[in-house]
C-alpha cells in the first residue's frame, strides 16, 4: 500500500479495483456452492439405494450424517470453539475487530454449509454465501493492508456478491450488506459494493448458462400477465391483516429458535462436537412426521411430494415454488372443492410449523446454513394458508398471490430489513405487481415484530451477551476511528504506595484530573480522579493513612491504541469515568496516554459533521 501510495494511487480508488476482485470471486464461489449442494443432494436423496419413500428411517440418519461430518469439518478447521457462527461472527468481527476474519472462514462454510443443506438440514444457502464472499474481502484486503477504515467496506462487497449471486438479486445485495451487515449507506462504501454485486451476479449467470444451457431467470418468476397480483383498495385491510399474520409468523420462528438455541446451550452433558448432528436427526424426525401424516393423501402427493426432496429440507424452494403457483390452487380455473381446499389448508398449515421446528433444530443446535430461504419457504406456506381461508370468503382472492406477498413480509420482519425485502421479492419474482402489496405487508410485519424484538435474527444472539450493535451512521463511525488516531493527554503516574495526602498538596498547586496509579513494576493498577480524591476531603483525619493504592479504581480497564472509538465510548459510560487509560499493543503494558471523554465527543460529532 506504501508504494501504490507513492505512485499517486489512493486506497479509494483501489478498493473499486478489488470489488472488482471480490465480484468475481463471489459469483465464483456462489455457483460452486450451488453446485456443492445439489451434488450431496442427489447423492443422497435420488440414488436407488437412498429411496427414503421405502425407508423412512433414513430421514432423520442422512440430516444427522451431515451434521456429524459438519462439526468434523468445522474441528478440522478449529473454528467449533467459536461463540458465534454465520453471519452473527461477521457482524462481531466488524465491531471488534474491524472485518478482519480468519483466512479459512470461507473454506470451511462453504464445505461445512454444503454438507448441512445438501445432506437436509433445514437452512438457507444465502448466509453461507454471504460469509464466503466476507471471508474473501477480508483475506484479500488484509494480505493488501487495506486500512481498518476500509476493510468493512470489502467484507461488505463480499456479502453483496454472495447475495446478489444465489438470489440472482443485486440490489437486494447491496441494500442486504449496506442495511443489514455495515449498516453504512455512505457512497464510499455504496459504490464498491454495488461493482461488486454487478460483478458477481453477471458472472454467476454466465456460469449457470454454460452449466445449464439456458438463460437466467428469477428464482421464483411468475408470467408478466398473471392476474393473481392484481391490487385493489378494498383489498388494503386484507394485505394489513396478511401482515399482522407474518410478523407473528417471524415473532413465533424467533422465540423457537432462541428455544432451541438456549436449550442446547444450557446441555452440558452432550458434547458441543455432536449437537448440530443430533438437531439435523431431529429436523429428520420432522420430516417423517410430514410424510406419514399425508402419505395416503394422493392430492398432497401429487402437488407437494412427487419430488426426491422431503418438502421441509434443504432450502424449501421446490415447496415454494408450489405454495406460489396459481394452478396448484385452481383447478380449470375455479377454487377446488371443499375437501382439496381444506386438505391443502391443513398441509400448508402443518408445513410451515414443521418448517419452523426442523429450522430451529438445525440451526439453534450449531447447524450452518441461513435463515432466508426458511423464511420465504414460511411465508409462502403461512400466506398461501391465509389466502386459502380469505378465498373461501372473498372467491375473487387468489391465496397464490397471499403466499408470495408474505414470503417477503417474513422476511421483512426476522431481518429488520423492509426496504431490502421488497426488492428482493420484486427481483426474484420479476413481476411490477407485487409491489405494492409487499410494501404495505412487509412494513405492517416489520412493525408488528418490533413490538417483541428490537433486533433481528442476526443480532439478537449479540444482544444477548450484552453486544450492543446500535444504528448505521453512528456506528459505523465509531467502528471506522481508532484510539491512536486521537489526541492524547500526557500521563500523571503515581506509585501505589504514595500517600493520598501527598496527592491534596499536589492539587493546590499543579491541579490534575485524573492520575494514573501504577507498582513498582510500572503496571497499571487503576485510576484516581478527583472524585475519589474529593471523598478523602470528606475525612481529612484519614488522608494522612491512605495509600493511592488502596482508593484507586481498579475496574476501569485500559483500552488499546487499536481499539475502536465504539470500545472507548462504551467504557466510558458504562464505568462512568472522564479518562482512560491508552496501552501499545506490543509490549501490552506500554502505557501512552490518557483519552478523555470530551476528546472523543469531539472527534466524533467532527465525523459525523
Amino acid at each position: 500500500m506504501q508504494r501504490l501510495a507513492q505512485w499517486g494511487v489512493r486506497e479509494e480508488t483501489l478498493l473499486i479495483v478489488l470489488a472488482v476482485v471480490i465480484g468475481l470471486g463471489g459469483g465464483a464461489a456462489a455457483w460452486v456452492f450451488k453446485w456443492l449442494v445439489d451434488f450431496i443432494a442427489r447423492v443422497l436423496y435420488e440414488a436407488p439405494a437412498m429411496a427414503w419413500h421405502a425407508n423412512l428411517f433414513l430421514l432423520p440418519i442422512l440430516p444427522a450424517t451431515g451434521g456429524l461430518l459438519m462439526s468434523g469439518v468445522r474441528r478440522v478447521f478449529r473454528t467449533e470453539k467459536s461463540p458465534f457462527h454465520g453471519l452473527t461472527g461477521v457482524l462481531l468481527s466488524l465491531m471488534r475487530t474491524g472485518g478482519k476474519l480468519p483466512h479459512k472462514t470461507g473454506l470451511e462454510t462453504l464445505i461445512a454449509s454444503g454438507m448441512t443443506i445438501g445432506s437436509g438440514g433445514s437452512a438457507g444457502p444465502e448466509a453461507p454465501i454471504a460469509i464466503i464472499g466476507s471471508s474473501l474481502g477480508s483475506s484479500l484486503g488484509a494480505m493488501l493492508g487495506i486500512s481498518r477504515r476500509n476493510l468493512p467496506t470489502l467484507v461488505g462487497c463480499g456479502a453483496a456478491a454472495g447475495i446478489a449471486a444465489v438470489f440472482d438479486a443485486p440490489i437486494a445485495g447491496v441494500l442486504f450488506a449496506m442495511g443489514v451487515v455495515l449498516r453504512d449507506s455512505s457512497i464510499n462504501t455504496f459504490t464498491p459494493i454495488v461493482v461488486s454485486a454487478v460483478i458477481a451476479t453477471t458472472l454467476f449467470h454466465s456460469l449457470s448458462r454454460l452449466a445449464a444451457g439456458q438463460a437466467s431467470r428469477g428464482i421464483f418468476q411468475m408470467p408478466p400477465d398473471n392476474g393473481a397480483f392484481v391490487f385493489t383498495f378494498h383489498e388494503l385491510p386484507n394485505y394489513v391483516l396478511l401482515g399482522i399474520f407474518c410478523g407473528l409468523l417471524a415473532i413465533a420462528f424467533t422465540y423457537a429458535m432462541q428455544f432451541v438455541a438456549e436449550s442446547a446451550e444450557r446441555i452440558k452433558r452432550v458434547p458441543r462436537f455432536l449437537k448440530p448432528a443430533i438437531g439435523a436427526g431431529l429436523s429428520g424426525v420432522c420430516g417423517v412426521i410430514l410424510i406419514l401424516m399425508f402419505h395416503n393423501d394422493a392430492l398432497v402427493h401429487h402437488r407437494f411430494m412427487e419430488h426426491a426432496y422431503v418438502p421441509i429440507f434443504g432450502d424449501g424452494y421446490p415447496t415454494i415454488l408450489r405454495a406460489i403457483d396459481p394452478t396448484w390452487y385452481a383447478v380449470n380455473g375455479h377454487v377446488v372443492d371443499g375437501r382439496s381446499a381444506a386438505l391443502g389448508l391443513e398441509f400448508l398449515l402443518i408445513v410451515c410449523a414443521l418448517k419452523i421446528v426442523a429450522t430451529a433444530f438445525t440451526l439453534g443446535t450449531g447447524g450452518s446454513g441461513g435463515v432466508f430461504a426458511p423464511a420465504l419457504f414460511i411465508g409462502a406456506c403461512g400466506g398461501g394458508a391465509f389466502g386459502l381461508v380469505l378465498s373461501w370468503m372473498e372467491p375473487h382472492a387468489a391465496p397464490s398471490a397471499y403466499a408470495l406477498v408474505a414470503m417477503g413480509a417474513v422476511l421483512a420482519a426476522v431481518t429488520q430489513a423492509p426496504l431490502m425485502s421488497i426488492l428482493l421479492l420484486f427481483e426474484l419474482t420479476r413481476n411490477y405487481d407485487v409491489m405494492l402489496p409487499i410494501m404495505l405487508t412487509a412494513v405492517t410485519a416489520t412493525v408488528i415484530y418490533r413490538l417483541v424484538f428490537e433486533e433481528n435474527l442476526y443480532t439478537q444472539p449479540l444482544q444477548a451477551r450484552g453486544i450492543r450493535v446500535g444504528s448505521a451512521a453512528g456506528i459505523s463511525m465509531l467502528r471506522r476511528v481508532t484510539i491512536d488516531q486521537l489526541k492524547l493527554e500526557p500521563l500523571r503516574t503515581i506509585q501505589a504506595g504514595q500517600l493520598v495526602g501527598d496527592l491534596l498538596k499536589d492539587q493546590q498547586t499543579v491541579p490534575a484530573a485524573d492520575y494514573v496509579v501504577v507498582d513498582d513494576k510500572g503496571k497499571y493498577l487503576g485510576t484516581l480522579s478527583m472524585s475519589e480524591l474529593l471523598t478523602v476531603l470528606l475525612q481529612p483525619e484519614a488522608a494522612p493513612l491512605l495509600l493511592a493504592g488502596e482508593v484507586c479504581r481498579s475496574d476501569v480497564p485500559p483500552v488499546l491504541a487499536t481499539d475502536t472509538l465504539e470500545t472507548a465510548i462504551d467504557l466510558f459510560s458504562r464505568h462512568e469515568v472522564n479518562c482512560l487509560v491508552v496501552m501499545e499493543n506490543h509490549p501490552r503494558e506500554t502505557l501512552v496516554g490518557m483519552l478523555t471523554r470530551s476528546a472523543a465527543m469531539r472527534v466524533y460529532h467532527a465525523a459525523l459533521g
